[in-house]
Parts: C-alpha cells; sequence; structure tokens
C-alpha cells in the first residue's frame, strides 16, 4: 500500500486484519488489499472481512470507497490463474508431505480455474474442461477474473466450434515422446485425455478433461469412415481397467499418451486394437477441411 494516498492508521489496521485472515485461513493471499486513488480494492475471504474493511474505511479514510471480492460468495467469481510452470489440480485437499491424484494441470496463458469455496485456507475450483478440484494455497497462482483476456475457447459441449484437423493433429505431434503424467497436459508430460485437451484448446476449443467424457462427444463412425481428428475411445485390457482415447493422425494409425510405453507415441491402430478393447469411433463436431 502507498502511505502518501492512504492515512496511516488505517494501513496499520487494514494490516491487524491481514495478519488475523492469515491466522485463520492460514494463507495471507486470501486477503489482498490495494490502495487505488478512489480508495481500496481486492480480495477477501469472507463477508465478515469485508465489513471490517468498510467499517475501518469508513472511519479512518471517510471519503475513500472500497471494491472488493469476497472469495466465499459464488457471485464473486473469482479466476486463479496459473503462473509458472504450472497450476496443479489435486483430487483432495493438499496436506503437508503428501500428494493426492492430480485432476488435471494448468499452464500460464490458460483459460483460469474459477474459484467455487475455500477450505482450511485452499481452493475448490471449477477447472477448464469441467473438472472440479483443490489448489494448494500455495499452488502457484495469481487472483484475476474468471476468464482469459481475448476471446475464451468454445466449449465443445455447450457450443458451435470450428478447428482444423490438420492444426489440432499438428499441436498433438509436437507433444510426440513427452512422458506420461497422470493428470498432466504438457508442463512435464501428459496423460490420455490431456493431450486431446490440450491439442484443441490450441485451436480455441474446449474439451472435457477426462477420457470418459471425451469418449462420448460427437457422432460414432465406422472403421472404414476414419479420419484425421477422430477420436478412438477404448479400455485397457489388462485386470485394472482404465478408461483411454487415441487420436487419429491417418489411414491406421493413431498417436495416444500410453502409460504402458510410459510416453505420448503413435503406433498402428490394428496394434493399438490388441492391448485396448475398442469402445467406439468418433468425429468431433466442427472439424473443417482446409480449402485446396
Amino acid at each position: 500500500m502507498n502511505p502518501a494516498t492512504a492515512p496511516p492508521a488505517l494501513l496499520t489496521a487494514l494490516e491487524g486484519l491481514r495478519e488475523e485472515a492469515a491466522h485463520r485461513y492460514g494463507a495471507p493471499p486470501l486477503m489482498d488489499l490495494t490502495v487505488v486513488p478512489q480508495g481500496l480494492q481486492g480480495w477477501v475471504a469472507t463477508s465478515a472481512q469485508a465489513d471490517q474493511v468498510r467499517a475501518r474505511l469508513a472511519e479512518l479514510w471517510p471519503a475513500a470507497r472500497a471494491r472488493l471480492l469476497v472469495l466465499g460468495e459464488r457471485r464473486a467469481r473469482v479466476g486463479l490463474h496459473a503462473g509458472a510452470p504450472a497450476l496443479n489440480v489435486w483430487r483432495t485437499p493438499p496436506e503437508p508431505g503428501a500428494e493426492p491424484e492430480r485432476v488435471t494441470q494448468l499452464l500460464p496463458g490458460d483459460p483460469p480455474a474459477e474459484v467455487i469455496a475455500i477450505r482450511a485456507g485452499h481452493f475448490l475450483v471449477r477447472a477448464p474442461g469441467h473438472a472440479l478440484g483443490w489448489v494448494a494455497r500455495d499452488g502457484g497462482y495469481r487472483l484475476g477474473p474468471p476468464s482469459s483476456a481475448g476471446d475464451p475457447p468454445v466449449d465443445i459441449t455447450q457450443g458451435e466450434a470450428s478447428w482444423s484437423p490438420e492444426r489440432v493433429l499438428a499441436a498433438a505431434l509436437s507433444y510426440e515422446g513427452q512422458p506420461y503424467v497422470w493428470g498432466g497436459t504438457g508442463a512435464t508430460g501428459m496423460d490420455c485425455s490431456g493431450l486431446l485437451w490440450r491439442a484443441f484448446l490450441t485451436q480455441g476449443v474446449l474439451l472435457p478433461r477426462n477420457s470418459r467424457a471425451q469418449r462420448r462427444l460427437g457422432t460414432k463412425v465406422g472403421r472404414e469412415e476414419l479420419q484425421p481428428a477422430d477420436l478412438v475411445a477404448a479400455i485397457s485390457r489388462g485386470p485394472r481397467r482404465f478408461s483411454h482415447v487415441a487420436l487419429v493422425l491417418g489411414p491406421g494409425e493413431v498417436l495416444h499418451a500410453c502409460s504402458e510405453r510410459s510416453r505420448v507415441r503413435r503406433e498402428p491402430l490394428a496394434d493399438f486394437e490388441r492391448r485396448y478393447r475398442v469402445l467406439s469411433m468418433r468425429r468431433l463436431p466442427g472439424g473443417v477441411a482446409p480449402e485446396r
């Protein structure tokens, strides 16, 4: 805060409120205030904190106004924007010394995760692609609007998407050889649905973030009808069954993030079918063939 524009007594009072928030919620960022020419703006954790800030402002700087977002209120609509190298979203609230299952991962520049609630200093969020999970209070983010600057991606489940199969495949192939990482989307590796999610996001199209939801997209096509950028939905044949998706590259070839081979790799479709039971082959809506 700038002491030249705010009364010193107000700065002292707000610092006390910030320390109280840190003690109660375990994270100073849950109360982040900035002095602006008109008064104060920023974020607080609860409505009670907002009332405290406004009361101090009315008492110590009557001419000023407060513009506050309350993170615990759904109407506030606050986004967590990924910092470098990535923002991880976990299945359960992170605990010291333990790493829960990763749900998804956001990279700098990705659409933000929207804050739904706060529990013990952690954020419950809805990540792009309808993924629900938790972000640690020290999870590498910045608070901001719930949407990205510029045009947001089109949710393929809700809007009319338009995308180039050639460009989607080029994006997917750029990750060939990357390690397989459960819940990853490209920072240090990716899983099967993360590969498709990332490739389509480069074209401004948002897919669901898990393979079970992806395999319900679009319309079924026969093997003889397959085209580049079609999706192959499958489950593993081993004793530990899991859902899987792959992207068609061309006649008889797919690209997928393969947990057994620990990397993103291309593979003949016939070999893929020997290791996975194919459930369906699907064409996603909105693919536009290039002009010749």
